[in-house]
């Protein structure tokens, strides 16, 4: 076989796999064959065809190769850390999976060989083509993976908006994070660190008898902050150490890791921002009841406050039925030691029909953008 055409070929063979699984094995009325045997069985191949080729190398000298592994590990287990953490805050709930031995033997072969043929080919497919593009590579990777590692009838089954944002916020932020950085382990030590990496989430979510009940939010901010962090341990730890002869290319090829882990981090911190996981987030003006102040299409930024931080005067934003409004704050009852908000448009000769609860507001608006909140407004209405 061409060895140029390999990568490629890997790539096909990963994506084909994906839609057999999703597609295909459904239609088979024996559920555990085709889960427990037959997926397996097709990894299992995969891993066999790999190994039978020429592999890359990785950038990294062999000393870093294992150092990665046990930083891998590392990271792995503080990811776990942070997640038992979080469960202590929500709370837990019990493993869906079986516990007995037969069990535990049959789910180490299904995610095994599931884990073992998406590193090897993970790292074969980076470490072929990265040898000029190395960041756009990993990054076209890691989304790729990020949606291999999903259902198929998750992506079909989505609808409302809100449910839209959970799935992204809860399942594919944290599974492009980690994906990213096991890109990048693959890309500097070859598929052991990543499979370490990955391995002991896995371990964890699989053969943990009880796991952490946390919510969308709490889960897409442990699992990019953890990944986030091991870019740059990753990144300090490899520096000066990659398998590149001369001085020069040497140079370049790490001035060439540095966008890729400041991206990264910057990436998340937006995703962070827009899905309202930080302190503040940023909302469309959808009408114009707040002219002259807002405009419809302007772009305000939000602070979540508490309800006795807002003062008349101040523009909020609130939930009324199913809608989110932007209006000013123009009276404050408090009654029994709560309080309401009576609401005006600017625009709007009358006051709003009915008092606003504490637990509808949202947060106060700090400061808008004019016009860029358009984009967002097209984009909603398709």
């Amino acid at each position: 076989m061409e060895i140029r055409r390999a990568p490629y070929i890997i790539l096909g063979l990963m994506v084909a796999i994906y839609l057999v699984i999703n597609l295909g094995l459904p239609r088979i009325g024996h559920g555990f064959v085709a889960a427990y045997v037959l997926q397996p069985i097709m990894w299992g191949l995969l891993i066999f065809f790999i190994l039978r080729l020429r592999r890359p190398q990785p950038a990294g000298k062999w000393r870093l190769r294992q150092d990665l592994t046990k930083l891998a590990l590392m990271i792995g287990a503080f990811q776990v850390f942070c997640l038992a953490i979080g469960g202590i805050f929500c709370g837990f709930g019990k493993s869906p999976y079986s516990f007995t031995p037969q069990g535990i033997f049959i789910n180490l072969i299904f995610v095994g060989t599931a884990l073992v043929a998406m590193e090897f080919s993970r790292a074969y497919i980076i470490n072929s083509l990265s040898k000029r593009h190395a960041v756009p590579v990993m990054a076209l990777v890691a989304l790729l993976y990020t949606i291999l590692s999903l259902p198929l009838s998750r992506f079909m089954g989505l609808g409302e908006p809100l449910e839209t944002v959970t799935f992204l916020g809860g399942d594919v932020i944290p599974l492009l994070a980690e994906n990213l950085l096991a890109c990048f382990l693959v890309f500097l030590g070859g598929p052991i660190p990543a499979i370490a990496y990955r391995g002991v989430l896995e371990a964890f979510e699989w053969f943990c008898p009880i796991l952490p009940d946390l919510s969308w939010g709490l889960k897409a901010l442990l699992g990019t902050i953890v990944p986030a962090l091991g870019f740059l341990a990753v990144h300090s730890l490899s520096s000066g150490r990659l398998r590149i002869v001369r001085r020069e290319r040497r140079a370049k090829r790490e001035g060439s890791l540095a966008p890729l882990t400041i991206g990264a981090i910057v990436v998340l911190a937006l995703l962070w921002f827009s899905l309202g996981l930080l302190p503040f987030y940023p909302t469309a003006v959808a009408g114009g009841s707040m002219s002259p102040a807002l405009h419809l299409g302007d772009m305000v930024i939000v602070a979540k406050v508490s309800p006795s931080a807002i003062r008349e005067g101040d523009i909020i934003d609130f939930r009324q039925g199913e809608t989110r409004v932007i209006h000013r704050v123009i009276d404050i009852e408090e009654s029994d030691g709560s309080r309401q908000f009576i609401t005006k448009g600017d625009a709007n000769d009358n006051a709003d029909m009915a008092p606003v609860a504490s637990d509808r507001v949202k947060g106060k608006v700090m400061f808008n953008v004019p016009k860029v909140g358009w984009v967002a407004l097209l984009l909603r209405s398709g």
